[in-house]
């Protein structure tokens, strides 16, 4: 602004500017973690490991904060808690980044989206959580508090006693006799055996007695299943004679129609008392009866003295019975008590204690996923439930979600029903708007409540009104119950002219509709909060009605862990290497073996290490056999083929796709059929080997010759496969099956998400896990746009710990970065030692498309790959197997805090590996083999442009190599020199930024120049250039580039190189000779 009136202004212009110094080492570290993994706070999950957050970049700067956003890095151990070396489920980017945390502040770590945790080896397909509250009845958890009673003497072993009995419990409605609702089959059980149907909410308790069929336990039918009276070793019986058995007084007299006790029998039986019979067990007289009309029965001598002559006392007999009651009440079932109860007869030990019942009732939990226990005591009834749940309260303090099991549900049955509380307010029922159709005059109806402290319900009131069949009786009804005089049941009528009655704790109340005055204004078991009262049904008169905060709770029972339909996208690696199924040409399309070669082994393929010398059912070998061989996991599968003119198994060659001896991996098929609607495919091998399905997307085999093995990667194991929803096309036909309709089809498959080798043999084992992984990680890497970002982003150095087949991907992120960042390679960890191993790797013997096990693929001047592997421990203290780059990050770290990036980060100065304690490779079974390179298997390495990592005596652990993988000849062949590029383009990039947009003319040209040369004189002074030569003149900013808005800063340097060949002659001279000189 200008000055108008006398005044002082002062303006400042900055023309300071310097160039930032770089960050120091920063790398981006990519990991492949198991998802969901919980904080290292030991609460939480990790942000970082969430599937949200797979891709995003993360800036970590302590251990701390690492652990707590991707967890603790996790190293698999065995059965034995012996580490898994090398396992493909490690986390070992997570390791190496947690390591390299410990002595440096600032590293970018981004995670794949692949979950580590479901390359868990699994034999059965998992499917996926259920929705959170998901409830689940454990059957195999469970105790059931059935004891058996023994009526026998006390003298007799076992006698006057309680057995504990384990029912089966039955939750497949294909083990019932009739369906939902009846007895389970016949086939199902032993005589004397209890079972449970949990196929609906009852779970009606059964058992099978003498004839093998079943009957519901507390029923009439189950109460003549045990004899009332037992009789013991018959005596002479004499034709003719009699006794006489009296129930409910009265009397029937049974006169012998033979001399044998199955005539007494068969006179019982026909003597047409209802519910009276006897049979013959054993050559001794049992005597039945149902309970029907009473609960006794007296039987006594006539002509016939029965204790001699039938081995029974005369005397009274109880029918067999139930009590379900606590530990605390146990049944007077003794000889001596008042009404001693016969052997059969039931104790439901209602409470936990001496195997009382414990029913395991489950909760899932959607955010810890984890299934959570539910107290779920038994009871008689709603009011006894709220009794002892709630004396205080009545009801009201109940929370919603408390369950209880109702053992008392108005029928003869003995079963129980799980309740769940679904309200804490007031009981409310209410009616529709009332109008017409209740009809006039005199109506009643009678309610019974539950009250506080009382355990049963209060005595039945009678409410008695007079309606005049219109909108008016709404109020006639509310004010009835109000007049009543209950404790806690109220009536309103609320502005719709509905009838609202409540109860006010929450408690329950039951209606007798004696005039059908409450079904008529809209009060039916269909209502909200209100049903049939148990044990009656519609056909009930008069209609019974219970209102309740209680229902019946919806759940599964079973005895494995309740699951949903597996999530789309779930990955699977299953463990099974016995279970193969190949299909084989015939010219037209594939078939099951044995529909070609019919006398084949009828189990299948043989699995196995050693070479089968007969088929699996000990008959001779015949032509066209097939064997997998299991010798070496990390082969599989090798396939064999019996020649029956040989007399000797011959590998097939699973990389050829193309000829009749050759071998086809890919999907075929799940089972014998395409499945039902909503049950999937299934087939076990053997099945298999006579079927022809095949699913719409298995191989055509109009591509492929006949004679072609087809091995189905779908069906078999070993492998990794991912659940895809809906990759059926239900709408569409089946052209590998002529046409066929596939509406009535499984619409979800298992597809093969373990991707085949290049040479197209199958992926299998460790192999196969990896392949998804790296997938994964590759997939990351080149795709992500964050880590593309050279701006924001600023890092220097870049690895993938454990995966040398990222290499690639990492060099084209780079490229697309400016080349900004040093790449740290690692090598196999399974390469052994041995300099033909090493050379046939570094230099790609066998021909491998990208780096990976079998060769090393790349070169570039900003890669260094080290070798070999290393031995340290994880964060719980065991020993694991890292990668080089797990040691490489960290002493490339060491080495900049004490000196630059244009020092050699190797030997003994600045090389030194501080996170391992030796190094070495994992051999063929699994072990970590220590080894220290010795110098011919360092020169074969050096040669090869690997650098070695071994023990210098005196020294240590170092790295003994700083070659990087350029394939010319060049200052850029080693490390140092690479690094001082990457950071000259750092600083360089940053000292011209601020010239952009500045006047083309000579004071910004010796601007810009001075500016570089001063950069490059503190270099030299660093020891990181000899000398340099900075041009910005007329002579490289010409008017054509000044026209086109260019300015060239021409930079010559002669880079330091570090020393790394050291040679001393050592001249031997006479004595005195060195003095002369």
């Amino acid at each position: 602004m200008a000055i108008v009136s006398p005044g002082v202004q002062v303006s400042v212009i900055d023309e300071s500017f310097y160039t930032p110094a770089e960050p120091g080492t920063v790398p981006m570290i990519f990991v492949a973690t198991a998802q969901d993994k919980t904080s290292s706070t030991g609460t939480g999950t990790a942000s970082g490991t969430t599937a949200a957050n797979a891709g995003k970049v993360f800036l970590m700067t302590s251990q701390r904060e690492l652990a707590e956003t991707f967890g603790d890095p996790v190293f698999k151990t065995d059965t034995s808690n012996n580490p898994i070396h090398g396992g493909e489920t490690n986390e070992f980017g997570l390791q190496a980044a947690y390591s390299y945390l410990g002595v440096a502040n600032r590293a970018y770590v981004v995670r794949a989206d692949v979950d580590l945790g479901q390359l868990e080896a699994s034999a059965n397909a998992p499917a996926a959580n259920p929705a959170s509250g998901t409830y689940w009845f454990d059957t195999a958890s469970s105790r059931y508090g059935i004891f058996e009673w023994n009526g026998s003497a006390a003298t007799v072993t076992g006698g006057q006693s309680f057995t504990n009995k384990i029912p089966t419990v039955i939750t497949s409605t294909t083990q019932l006799s009739a369906g939902l609702g009846s007895a389970p089959k016949t086939s199902v059980g032993s005589i004397g055996d209890y079972a449970i149907t949990a196929t609906d909410t009852n779970n009606d308790v059964y058992y099978k007695q003498y004839d093998g069929s079943w009957v519901a336990v507390g029923t009439a039918n189950w109460v003549a299943s045990r004899p009332t009276i037992a009789g013991g070793t018959p005596g002479t019986i004499t034709g003719g004679q009699n006794f006489t058995i009296t129930i409910n007084s009265a009397a029937t007299t049974i006169t012998a129609s033979g001399t044998t006790v199955t005539d007494i029998a068969s006179d019982i039986s026909g003597a047409g008392v209802s519910g009276l019979s006897a049979r013959v067990n054993g050559g001794k007289l049992d005597i039945h009866y149902n309970g029907s009309n009473d609960s006794a029965v007296i039987i006594a001598d006539g002509t016939m003295t029965i204790s001699t002559a039938l081995g029974i006392t005369a005397g009274t007999y109880y029918v067999p019975a139930v009590s379900v009651a606590p530990h605390t009440s146990v049944p007077a079932f003794k000889s001596g008590d008042t009404n001693p109860r016969p052997t059969g007869s039931l104790w439901f030990k209602t409470t936990d204690p001496n195997l009382g019942a414990k029913w395991s009732v489950k909760k899932f939990n959607g955010t810890t996923k984890l299934w959570e226990e539910v107290s779920a005591p038994l009871y008689a009834s709603n009011e006894s439930a709220l009794y002892n749940l709630d004396r205080a309260g009545g009801g009201k303090n109940i929370a919603v979600g408390n369950l209880y099991i109702n053992y008392g549900n108005g029928t003869t049955e003995t079963d129980f029903i799980i309740h769940r509380r679904e309200n804490t307010a007031n009981t409310t029922i209410t009616s529709s708007a009332v109008a017409t159709g209740q009809g006039a005059g005199s109506k009643s109806f009678t309610i019974a409540e539950s009250i506080v402290g009382q355990e049963a319900l209060n005595s039945a009131i009678t409410v008695t009104v007079t309606t005049n069949n219109n909108s008016a009786d709404a109020d006639v009804i509310a004010g009835g119950i109000n007049g009543a005089g209950f404790t806690n049941v109220v009536a309103s009528v609320d502005s719709q002219n509905r009838v609202v009655i409540e109860h006010n704790d929450g408690g329950e109340f039951v209606i007798v509709d004696t005039n059908g005055l409450i079904e008529a204004i809209g009060l039916t078991n269909a209502s909200t909060n209100l049903g049939f009262e148990p044990g009656t049904t519609n056909a009930t008169s008069p209609k019974q009605f219970r209102a309740s905060n209680w229902k019946i709770l919806t759940y599964t029972a079973s005895a494995n862990a309740v699951t949903s339909l597996t999530t789309n996208g779930q990955l699977w690696y299953s463990s099974v290497v016995d279970e193969v199924d190949i299909m084989v040409h015939n010219g037209t399309t594939w078939k099951g073996y044995t529909g070609v070669y019919t006398n084949t082994d009828p189990a299948g393929p043989q699995v196995s290490a050693t070479a089968p010398t007969t088929q699996s059912d000990g008959t001779a070998l015949v032509a066209n056999d097939l064997w997998i061989s299991t010798a070496d996991l990390e082969s599989y599968a090798n396939i064999y083929r019996w020649n029956a003119n040989s007399l000797k198994w011959e590998v097939l060659d699973n990389s050829d796709q193309t000829t009749e001896n050759g071998v086809l991996f890919a999907d075929a098929r799940f089972g014998t059929s395409g499945g039902t609607a909503t049950v999937a495919p299934s087939g076990t091998i053997a099945e298999l080997l006579s079927s022809d399905f095949l699913d719409p997307d298995a191989p055509d085999p109009a591509l492929y010759p006949k004679g072609i093995l087809l091995f189905n990667t779908r069906r078999s194991g070993f492998n990794v496969k991912k659940f895809v929803r809906n990759s059926i096309d239900t709408t569409a036909t089946n052209l590998r099956q002529g046409g066929a309709s596939m509406s009535a089809y499984y619409p979800h498959r298992w597809v093969t998400e373990s991707a085949n080798q290049t040479d197209g043999a199958g992926s299998f084992g460790r192999k196969a896990q990896r392949k998804v992984v790296v997938q994964g990680l590759q997939a990351l890497v080149t795709s992500n746009q964050e880590i593309r970002d050279d701006e924001s982003r600023l890092f220097n150095v870049m690895a993938t710990p454990g995966y040398p087949e990222l290499i690639g991907e990492m060099i084209t992120l780079n490229t697309d970065r400016g080349l900004s960042a040093f790449i740290l390679g690692d090598s196999p960890m399974r390469l052994t030692p041995d300099s033909t191993s090493l050379a046939n790797w570094a230099t790609n013997v066998n021909k491998a498309v990208e780096d990976n096990d079998n060769g090393l693929v790349s070169t570039n001047s900003y890669l260094g790959v080290f070798y070999p592997s290393g031995l340290t421990t994880d964060n719980f203290g065991r020993n694991i197997v890292v990668p080089a780059s797990h040691m490489m990050l960290r002493t490339i770290a060491l080495s900049d805090q004490v000196s630059f990036p244009w020092f050699a980060p190797a030997g003994t100065r600045r090389g030194g590996i501080t996170n391992a304690s030796s190094t070495g490779y994992i051999n063929s079974e699994g072990e970590f083999v220590s080894t220290a390179l010795n110098e011919g298997q360092r020169d074969t390495l050096y040669t090869n442009k690997v650098n070695p990592i071994t023990f210098i005596t005196g020294a240590g652990l170092v790295n003994y190599g700083q070659k990087t993988r350029f394939a010319g000849t060049s200052s850029l062949d080693r490390i140092n020199v690479s690094r001082l590029v990457i950071y000259l383009r750092s600083q360089l990039n940053k000292l011209a930024r601020p010239f952009v947009f500045e006047p083309n003319d000579k004071i910004t040209r010796d601007e810009i120049k001075a500016q570089a040369e001063s950069l490059l004189l503190e270099l030299v002074g660093n020891r990181a250039i000899f000398d340099f030569l900075v041009v910005c003149d007329e002579s490289n900013n010409t008017p054509t580039r000044i026209d086109r808005n260019e300015l060239y800063l021409d930079i010559a340097i002669e880079p330091v190189k570090a020393v790394e060949f050291v040679y001393i002659p050592l001249r031997l001279k006479n004595t005195g000779e060195i003095a002369g000189l």
